[in-house]
């Protein structure tokens, strides 16, 4: 009989755990100080986002990428080799310059590395705060006979 609870315990935590973006939901109700229910609808409704360091990463070069028309023209300049009036004159287009600038930008790479090393990733990802909160995440991982303890960092940030 104890065989049978353990089953349908396992089972009732599979059912109830796909529910939920294991571990960017627990990461946040921590973070928040509410249940993986609030946590999880903060997630889904993006006012939230949680992410390793990679894909901070590559979610702040979307962001940067969608955002180029943003960008002071000084910094633009600097990256274009096209003098700052230019942006100044262009300026009021907004969205419409996006892929017109990034053509123009010789290394995006750098680009983006610069504008995160100026402003910080949660400059472009936290759109309420600009805060880049993090929290460690601890999982045991067998190597061999044994198991070691591998540790990810998560960033969180608030869009709302």
């Amino acid at each position: 009989m104890k065989y049978i609870e353990e089953e349908i315990m396992k089972e009732h935590w599979r059912e109830t755990i796909q529910d939920y973006d294991v571990p960017q939901t627990i990461i946040l109700a921590k973070h928040l100080g509410v249940d993986l229910d609030d946590a999880q609808a903060e997630i889904d409704s993006e006012d939230y986002l949680v992410y390793t360091d990679e894909e901070a990463d590559e979610a702040v070069r979307e962001a940067i990428e969608e955002s180029l028309w943003a960008f002071i023209p000084s910094f633009l300049s600097a990256h274009t080799g096209v003098d700052e009036e230019v942006f100044v004159a262009l300026a009021g287009r907004c969205e419409e310059n996006n892929d017109s600038y990034k053509r123009m930008i010789k290394d995006f790479d750098a680009f983006v590395e610069q504008a995160v090393s100026a402003d910080g990733r949660g400059h472009f990802l936290a759109r309420y705060d600009h805060e880049e909160p993090y929290c460690d995440w601890q999982r045991a991982e067998r190597k061999g006979t044994k198991y070691e303890t591998v540790t990810t960092e998560y960033y969180i940030y608030r869009r709302n």
